[in-house]
């Protein structure tokens, strides 16, 4: 019997020692798993808090950066279409979009213009619409009508980035719905955004992110710190325009690591052994301390309850406790959710001031010393920060409870410290703060209620309008109308605002004091949970500046800043909205290309202040001598085009056409008439193409065309009249392009040459040659001079023609001057107005009889009588030059064009030259006859040489050699001839 006890009792402690071992190892692993389960929710919660936060500056960032386009497609669609302004507009707004790579404007989808160009080159050009990559998705921004974000795409300018486009449309000039005009774009960068936000805080603290775009058929990467799927990841999904994206957080490292179960086991299982042998030990204490081992048994379970009850309270209670001694020793820290920050700062053992920063410790202090004069020993309230990080900061909120030893005894007692985390509460604050500050912008803002009464205004509204706030609470915001909007556009406003929450455009209102302005409107409504609409929100802004400016802008875009007419853009236009509008149906319209004749002589003998005063004054009577609606335009230089008011044909089909021809005849009138510049009369003259058109035609450069090669055929039948434009006349203005190109080459291939017909004195002795020029073209053959010298002029290839001109007869006339028998000789060379204006005639003409070493007495230059129309000043000065040099100046054509004898004596002339035209029966006709005889009197009274051109016959000579005339010229004595013609013509004369 007492063998089996002992037995007995051993088998019983151990079956008790093992259920013990059981249980308690049983115990220690749910409490590990619900220990663990419990921290597991807590890192979710934090992952998730840390994923939402970067979301939100995610999608901020983008929609703050994407919101440029709505200012490119405002402009493009104000301006119709027209983007000059587009350089000055971009930067401005890279100033405030700084992460924007760049944006651009893509007019049917194909990119024309980028800002910034320097980096961006090859995105010009770029096809949006037909792209392999971008195509698809700027197709569905083109049907939605509305912003898009592309992307991650590979950008045309390196590298991969997201593309926001905006379709911009444009009101068509007749009416209806508008019509597509491109997109505009703004380019950001993928690395750009990823490094504004700092997603690498995310891999600092110790977490992987996987940001993808969800709205396609397979979700698409972005950015990524992994090699493959995170596991088990929170997620947070972000709507964007036109695309969903999603970004994935979750521990680089998982959320449990494998050796914590491992370890949590061993633990369970040692601890489940020491209890399995504390009881094993226990049972085998004899009978004797049996009570005493029950009593024992009882108070530890007792306190091992009281402990978990303990622990519980603490678990429950969600914020860090700290228990300081009187001192402000740190005794104990509880840390429920491992603030693991916390514990740099508080280190048990020490003092609270040790870590801690200075002005966190006064906190502290203060605090202490209020929670200890305090009747119930507590205070709660106060608040502290601290920076964990450099990008992080963390809020509390302190709640101190003073726990004494004794009811009476303060000298002993402890601080029991509950620090509550506020830091949401507290950005919340700063955000109102924020919005607060915000909303007193530069810009009105106005909130009205459901039923739109006003509730709140800032006080830039106040400005803006003119009224207070007190004057507009309760008020509609019709109390702003100024009437020149009807009830359809406010009906329209709302519509709008019901259907898409939103409505943004221009609006005139009234300020207080009556005066209407312009503003920029933009209102949103706001909705509470029900989504019914709770609140109107306008924010609105004073446009009259940019009004001003727009106006400013289409006066220098349209209109000739010189002459304030209608610029070649204007024009253009006009005839377009003509052609496209249909408003030809039944009627005709003409258009009159005015081309001033001889213009450039003005500029060059007078200078260009006087060409542009003359240019101001050819506008003014344009102006004036055309109706209303007819369109006065400067085409460029000296060209005008007059775009007539379209003209009812139905009736009679010729009204258009004699309407025009009617008009030209006036404006060649009033063109006709002296203009005054500087008190000096100068007479002037044009020559107008027309051309008629009807709603067939359908080009405008085209029509223009036409206009202008009339005006080129009325030049060539003689300038100062007009033209209408026929069928061959392009023809004809090509053979005189391809004879201008020919004369060009003229001079480098050696083409043209010199006749020379002689003088004669009354004797018939050769006394000297005129230098005829002639062109010997190899396909032409000679080429009449009177087909290639006007041309010449026009074109002002007589310049370097003129000097060569000049040059050969020089030549000539040094090897003349050698041969003793031809001292005396004299060559006589023709100078045009437009050789003799230049500034450095005097000192050509010099250098090349320098060169030559002819005389100067050798040489005499015909001037023609219609130069002495132009500068007169000028004209005696280089005359006086050039008779100090020697050399001798003869009139040539005297008695055709202008001569004023008062001027006429003022001119150091030699000779005059008597016309043809005079001389042509002058054996029978009387007034040729007394013409001619009255200019050799004139020119022997003045001191001059006469000489006639254009002798023809034997009668003719004889005449004039009775009437004195000094020297002769002509068919009838000497056609022109090549040099050696001419020199074996002189041998013969005189060996005769």
């Amino acid at each position: 019997m007492s063998d089996s006890v002992p037995h007995k009792s051993g088998r019983g402690s151990y079956s008790y020692s093992a259920l013990a071992f059981l249980i308690i190892f049983v115990v220690g692993l749910y409490a590990s798993f619900t220990w663990e389960s419990q921290q597991l929710k807590i890192k979710r919660a934090q992952a998730l808090s840390q994923a939402q936060s970067y979301s939100f500056q995610l999608k901020s960032l983008l929609d703050h950066n994407l919101s440029g386009n709505y200012t490119l497609a405002a402009l493009v669609h104000e301006f119709g279409g027209f983007t000059r302004w587009f350089p000055q507009v971009a930067d401005s707004l890279l100033q405030v979009y700084s992460e924007v790579n760049n944006f651009a404007l893509s007019p049917n989808g194909i990119v024309k213009q980028v800002y910034p160009l320097r980096g961006n080159e090859r995105v010009i050009g770029f096809n949006q619409l037909m792209d392999v990559e971008q195509g698809s998705d700027a197709w569905d921004a083109l049907k939605q009508q509305r912003m898009t974000l592309a992307g991650p795409v590979d950008l045309v300018q390196g590298g991969q980035g997201f593309v926001g486009r905006l379709p911009v449309t444009l009101e068509r000039r007749s009416g209806g719905a508008e019509q597509f005009w491109g997109f505009s774009n703004v380019v950001i960068r993928l690395d750009a955004l990823l490094e504004n936000i700092n997603l690498q805080a995310l891999v600092d603290q110790g977490y992987a992110y996987r940001l993808e775009r969800i709205d396609t058929e397979q979700a698409q990467l972005i950015a990524t710190v992994s090699e493959g799927p995170l596991s088990d990841p929170v997620q947070v999904e972000m709507s964007l325009p036109g695309v969903k994206w999603r970004l994935q957080v979750a521990p680089a490292k998982g959320w449990l690591p494998p050796y914590m179960i491992a370890l949590y086991a061993v633990l369970c299982f040692l601890l489940a052994a020491v209890v399995a042998r504390f009881v094993y030990m226990t049972l085998k204490i004899s009978t004797q301390k049996e009570q005493l081992t029950e009593l024992l048994s009882l108070q530890t379970e007792h306190a091992n309850q009281t402990d978990k009850r303990f622990l519980s309270t603490l678990q429950a209670i969600p914020d860090p406790l700290l228990e300081l001694d009187q001192d402000g020793t740190v005794l104990d820290l509880h840390m429920p959710n491992d603030e693991l920050e916390l514990e740099q700062f508080f280190i048990p053992g020490q003092h609270y001031n040790k870590a801690l920063p200075y002005a966190v410790g006064q906190v502290l202090e203060h605090v202490f010393q209020e929670t200890l004069s305090s009747p119930n020993f507590s205070h709660r309230g106060a608040l502290f920060s601290l920076n964990i990080s450099a990008a992080k900061v963390l809020w509390f909120e302190l709640s101190v409870v003073f726990r004494r030893t004794q009811e009476d005894d303060l000298a002993n007692g402890r601080f029991i410290v509950l620090l509550r985390d506020v830091t949401a509460r507290q950005e919340a604050e700063q955000q109102q703060r924020i919005a607060a500050t915000a909303f007193e912008t530069q810009d009105g803002i106005l909130i009205s209620d459901h039923n739109n009464h006003i509730i709140r205004v800032n006080k830039a509204f106040q400005k803006l309008s003119g009224y207070s706030e007190a004057e507009v609470i309760g008020q509609t915001p019709a109390i702003l109308q100024s009437g020149k909007h009807d009830s359809a556009f406010y009906q329209h406003m709302f519509e709008q605002l019901l259907s898409k929450g939103t409505w943004a455009g221009e609006v005139w209102n009234r300020r207080k004091d009556g005066e209407v302005y312009p503003e920029w409107l933009s209102i949103s409504t706001v909705r509470d949970h029900q989504g019914a609409i709770s609140h109107y929100v306008a924010n609105f802004k004073d446009i009259s500046e940019r009004k001003a400016s727009e106006r400013q802008i289409r006066q220098l875009h349209y209109y000739d800043s010189l002459t304030r007419l209608a610029n070649r853009t204007l024009l253009l236009e006009e005839m377009a909205f003509l052609l496209e509008d249909k408003a030809l149906r039944n009627k005709q319209s003409a258009v009159l290309f005015i081309d001033l004749d001889h213009f450039k002589d003005v500029n060059d003998v007078w200078g260009h202040n006087i060409g542009d005063q003359l240019l101001q004054q050819v506008a003014t009577r344009l102006v004036d001598t055309t109706r209303s609606k007819d369109l006065v335009a400067r085409f460029g230089g000296d060209e005008f085009l007059v775009l007539m008011e379209p003209t009812d044909t139905s009736i009679n089909a010729d009204r258009a056409i004699y309407r025009a021809s009617h008009v030209a005849d006036k404006l060649l009138k009033v063109l006709g008439r002296a203009f005054s510049l500087n008190g000096v009369d100068y007479q002037l003259a044009a020559s107008i193409g027309i051309t008629v058109f009807d709603e067939d035609c359908h080009e405008p450069l085209d029509i223009i065309k036409q206009a202008e090669l009339a005006m080129y055929e009325a030049k060539s039948a003689g300038r100062s009249r007009h033209c209408f434009y026929e069928t061959g006349m392009q023809e004809r203005v090509l053979e005189r392009v391809q004879l201008e190109t020919d004369l060009r080459q003229a001079l480098d291939n050696d083409e043209l040459l010199l006749h020379f017909q002689p003088q004669w004195d009354a004797q018939q002795k050769m006394v000297g040659a005129e230098a005829l020029l002639r062109w010997q073209h190899p396909e032409r053959g000679m080429v009449s001079p009177a087909a290639f010298i006007p041309l010449a002029e026009e074109t002002r290839l007589i310049l370097p023609i003129g000097e060569w001109v000049l040059r050969s007869a020089c030549q000539w006339l040094s090897h003349w001057c050698k041969h003793g028998q031809m001292q005396g000789f004299v060559m006589s060379v023709n100078v045009s107005a437009v050789q003799f204006s230049q500034e450095n005639f005097v000192g050509q003409v010099q250098s090349i009889l320098q060169q030559f070493k002819v005389p100067a007495g050798a040489l005499q230059l015909e001037l023609t009588e219609s130069m002495l129309a132009h500068d007169q000043q000028d004209i005696i000065s280089k005359m006086s030059a050039l008779k100090a040099l020697g050399v001798l100046i003869s009139l040539d054509d005297f008695g055709t064009g202008y001569s004023s004898l008062s001027y006429l004596h003022r001119l150091p002339i030699d000779q005059l030259k008597i016309d043809q035209s005079f001389v042509a029966n002058i054996e029978h006709g009387e007034k040729n006859a007394s013409l001619a005889e009255s200019i050799i009197s004139l020119g022997h009274n003045l001191g001059m040489e006469v000489i006639a051109e254009g002798v023809e016959t034997k009668a003719q000579f004889d005449w004039l050699a009775a009437q004195e005339c000094d020297l002769f010229q002509g068919f009838g004595l000497a056609k022109p001839m090549p040099m050696t013609d001419l020199l074996r013509q002189y041998q013969d004369v005189q060996t005769s």
